[in-house]
């Protein structure tokens, strides 16, 4: 049976869905949170914690892919979602630090880099500080940019808050209950439906990281990339908050008093580019050149959707009605974004003045060079559909090692087969979103799919992204000892 009708009903529980269900219960609307993982399961809970406003060399692309009034209200939105990030931390008396964050050159040709990104913010209103040498940095580098007094905080800790405090606020939390459909009703009650349950609202807002109703084509609008990250602990005194500028993307540091520390970078399109397990020792590799008695403990990978336009969406869906809000598109930096997103939608939804940011931003106009970036990703991402397959035989299956998958091709089309836990299992290897030929992560042990970047299982269920129905099981071509339930 359905629920009670709330005011909104919230798909997703990072810091978009909590920030945005907390604003809108302190604002006097009923709301409820469904989320597939537990609270923390998702991308949010995978960062590295580093709440800023230096991200990288955002600024440096924006200078040439939108108008200079477009970068200044990306500064002013991420300070308004910085500053409520840190004042709920103050509020829950939740453990976190106070840090300078650093954006250095680690190469001579990063030089010219951080000498883009230092004139394209000062343009937009962040002031950061040039260096030629820092001196908290005890390592080789060829200049940096520091911005002062950021956050580093345990992502399970800042999520716990948010989720404490939004339960405080009368929000109810649902969670390991994924969303399989929505059904809109504009101007009355829409129903969100799980696969055991239905949650009715006035108004949905999808913040699962990429819309899962495919309305406005936000699957072609954003590239889906994952950031391999690693963490561990050293004897070494901490550092700030660190992006390196390398020769294969930029890796951020993270390291707590105790000795903790955690490394994220090598980010990529999902599903393209060789195993991930290789990107993490990469990770680690680059950690050891600032770090250098870094112990390893673990490893994970996160995911992120990267716009073609510079800036990410937030805001009502096309052809929802008005009655469904979403956000998408954080490039990596997704903890004063996310914050912010839930700003803008929660005073939509609450009728109330918005930040003059989120009106600029609403009105900016995608840019040719943009638009280009697009259809290069997507005609590569509708090249992934192809690939050189081979029929294999029982016997060349029963040879997969522990952790290992391959696609091969059947009379019944593409199949992926994996074995873990000494199981092999098969499924089909057409995603259910995109139809795109999933490939196997040898990190997280999933099939992931490098057209719309949706994440399944061993057993074909859902794990993340736009997918709303898993992999079909499909007969596993294996000798009958080797054979295993689905």
């Amino acid at each position: 049976m359905p629920s009670d009708v709330v005011d909104d009903v919230v798909v997703g529980a990072g810091v978009v869905g909590l920030t945005t269900a907390l604003l809108l219960a302190r604002g006097g609307h009923r709301v409820v949170v469904v989320t597939a993982e537990p609270v923390g399961g998702g991308s949010s809970g995978r960062s590295v914690g580093v709440i800023s406003q230096l991200h990288g060399t955002a600024y440096r692309r924006m200078s040439g892919e939108t108008a200079r009034k477009n970068a200044a209200a990306y500064r002013a939105m991420n300070a308004d979602g910085f500053a409520l990030l840190a004042g709920l931390l103050e509020e829950a008396g939740t453990p976190h630090e106070r840090r300078d964050a650093y954006l250095v050159a680690s190469r001579p040709d990063g030089a010219t880099r951080i000498d883009d990104e230092h004139l394209a913010a000062h343009r937009a209103g962040l002031r950061l500080e040039k260096l030629q040498r820092a001196d908290a940095l005890p390592f080789e580098h060829f200049g940096a940019l520091r911005l002062r007094d950021q956050i580093r905080v345990e992502s399970d800790r800042l999520l716990s808050a948010l989720a404490i405090a939004a339960h405080e606020a009368g929000v109810r939390i649902v969670e390991r209950e994924r969303v399989l459909d929505i059904r809109v009703h504009a101007g009355g009650t829409n129903v969100v439906e799980t696969g055991t349950s239905e949650y009715e609202g006035r108004h949905v807002v999808l913040a699962t990281g990429t819309p899962i109703l495919d309305r406005g084509l936000y699957v072609l609008k954003t590239a889906a990339y994952r950031m391999v990250a690693v963490g561990g602990t050293s004897g070494s005194d901490a550092l700030p908050i660190l992006t390196a500028l390398g020769a294969d993307g930029s890796t951020t540091v993270a390291m707590s008093p105790d000795g903790h520390v955690d490394a994220v970078g090598q980010a990529h399109p999902v599903g393209v580019g060789g195993s991930e397990a290789r990107r993490a020792d990469l990770v680690e590799e680059t950690l050891r050149r600032f770090v250098p008695d870094f112990v390893r403990t673990d490893a994970w990978s996160g995911q992120d959707y990267r716009p073609f336009n510079p800036i990410g969406f937030v805001g009502l869906l096309p052809r929802g009605g008005g009655a469904v809000s979403f956000a998408s598109g954080f490039d990596g930096w997704g903890l004063t974004q996310g914050a912010a997103a839930g700003i803008r939608i929660s005073r939509d939804l609450l009728s109330l003045p918005r930040p003059d940011w989120a009106t600029t931003i609403g009105r900016r106009v995608t840019r040719a060079k943009s638009q280009g970036i697009g259809l290069v990703a997507d005609v590569r991402a509708a090249s992934a559909r192809v690939t050189g397959m081979r029929r294999l035989a029982p016997a060349d299956l029963t040879l997969l090692r522990e952790g290992q998958g391959v696609v091969h091709r059947t009379d019944a089309g593409p199949v992926a087969t994996s074995r873990t836990g000494d199981v092999i299992r098969s499924v089909s290897a057409s995603c259910t979103r995109a139809g795109g030929v999933v490939v196997w992560n040898d990190l997280e042990s999933s099939w992931d799919c490098p057209v719309c970047g949706s994440r399944f299982d061993v057993d074909g269920s859902v794990l993340e992204g736009g997918a709303r129905g898993p992999l079909r099981p499909a007969t596993a071509p294996a000798a009958p000892e080797e054979s295993a339930g689905h």
